[in-house]
């Protein structure tokens, strides 16, 4: 009669250092989540800046190509301006009709050469004009992104050590709570711990596991009124207890 009342007396510290270990468990993953989300939320705001660079850096790199082209078409005026030039000297000095007539048809191919180079320019001047403002919003647009992103890291990376101290003093506490539980029991917490996402150690209520809802057995039932052993449900495993 003693002999089983110790050791209901010691499976009943062994439930109850199993609850109090759970709650300290619990409190752990709940800053360690705060933690993590920490990294995550970086990660999506940098890419939410690293978008608007880009789109920053295709408005710029349109304009460059275009202003780029843009001296390339006055270059190419340049030289036609010269060419005709040379006709027209060449022209004016013709000593023939037939060769004043080709130099004058040279110089009307050449002008029309200009003038389609110089409607090619109008329409680039147009695009790098429709750009410009474009390109102008982009960079407010990195410049405010760029701030947000700088005082959010700056923040962030304050409540990371917050959280990382707040955590590791929590933890500190595991040690006494898993003291001097059987090692099987402890591995079996663990398991069902990390399965279960914090709900390792659950109540009876009514005759049902708290976890899953199943209907308790006869024996479980009987079992856990008289504490003689460790109580798990037979359908999703959580270790039972009886609240009352």
């Amino acid at each position: 009669m003693v002999l089983d009342q110790n050791r209901q007396s010691t499976m009943q510290a062994v439930v109850q250092q199993l609850i109090s270990l759970q709650q300290v468990d619990n409190r752990v993953a709940a800053v360690q989540k705060k933690i993590d989300v920490i990294p995550r939320e970086t990660k999506r705001r940098r890419a939410e800046l690293d978008a608007l660079l880009r789109q920053r850096d295709e408005f710029k790199r349109a304009i460059d190509e275009a202003e780029l082209e843009n001296r390339d078409f006055e270059l190419k005026v340049q030289g036609l301006d010269a060419a005709i030039a040379r006709q027209e000297q060449h022209r004016d000095q013709s000593s023939n009709a037939s060769t004043f007539t080709a130099a004058q048809h040279q110089i009307e191919y050449l002008r029309q050469d200009k003038e389609q180079i110089q409607n090619d320019q109008l329409d680039l001047m147009e695009r790098i004009e429709a750009l410009t403002p474009q390109l102008a919003t982009a960079n407010e647009e990195v410049a405010a992104k760029q701030a947000e992103f700088d005082a959010y890291v700056s923040e962030a990376e304050k409540l990371m050590q917050e959280l990382v101290v707040k955590r590791d003093a929590v933890a500190s506490e595991r040690a006494q709570f898993a003291a001097g539980i059987p090692e099987t029991s402890l591995e079996l917490y663990s398991g069902l711990f990390r399965q279960w996402d914090g709900s390792a150690v659950v109540p009876q209520e009514n005759g049902f596991c708290s976890g899953c809802y199943t209907k308790l057995t006869p024996n479980d039932k009987a079992r856990l009124m008289a504490r003689s052993g460790l109580v798990t449900c037979n359908s999703c495993g959580r270790i039972l207890f009886d609240p009352n």
